[in-house]
């Protein structure tokens, strides 16, 4: 800004100068001039400097959310592997003990629902049976004044939308009879998971190997 100012300055005061002054005063517009547009130009290596930056970004936040999705899925099947295990526990029992930590399953007191279909796709009557409707009334109310405040134009325009959503005790309900769930339904019992480190000795019961619960294959 400085240079645009010296520039505007120097052209403004060249028509009053002698010919000697304006010599050295188209010298000094010339560096100016070259100057300035070395400015302009950084002003690009800036803009694609931050540019590169700004896509480098994109590809580390597109790496990190999928390191935490990886990680995310590897929590729940490893959670999913503990409630595994659990089945083979002795009757009563709700712990399973390492060498150095324990885990402690809780039964949650109501099921969990997962859908990975759109319920706008069921069939007619898995809709009546697992749906809800959802409605949503909205209202525009529009006033056009003047700004002494006579009103010109006075408008109210009502807007209803309405959407399917799985009614999740419906889906428990008939998981627990045993009948048949929609497409891409899941519903299954899951346990709150709470670990604790152990200290001093240790159940000569626990089991070092969690391959002692599974299958042979």
């Amino acid at each position: 800004m400085e240079l645009y100012n010296h520039y505007a300055a120097l052209e403004h005061a060249l028509p009053m100068l002698t010919d000697d002054s304006k010599e050295l005063v188209h010298a000094e517009l010339e560096s100016v001039i070259k100057l300035r547009s070395e400015k302009i130009d950084r002003i690009y290596y800036a803009i694609s400097h931050h540019e590169d930056l700004v896509e480098r970004a994109k590809k580390e936040q597109e790496k990190v959310l999928a390191a935490r999705k990886h990680h995310e899925a590897q929590v729940t099947a490893l959670k999913n592997l503990l409630s595994y295990l659990r089945r083979s526990l002795p009757h009563g029992s709700n712990r399973i003990t390492g060498k150095n930590y324990e885990f402690t399953l809780s039964k949650k007191k109501d099921t969990s629902v997962y859908v990975k279909s759109d319920p706008n796709e069921w069939t007619r009557e898995e809709q009546e049976s697992f749906c809800l409707q959802k409605e949503t009334r909205q209202t525009k109310h529009t006033v056009v004044r003047t700004l002494s405040g006579t009103i010109l134009d006075e408008s109210t325009t009502p807007k209803l939308t309405t959407e399917l959503l799985p009614n999740v005790d419906a889906l428990r309900k008939t998981f627990a009879e045993g009948q048949q769930l929609p497409p891409g339904v899941k519903v299954q019992q899951e346990y709150s998971i709470r670990s604790k480190r152990l200290v001093g000795s240790v159940d000569p019961q626990a089991s070092f190997n969690p391959r002692e619960f599974l299958p042979e294959d």
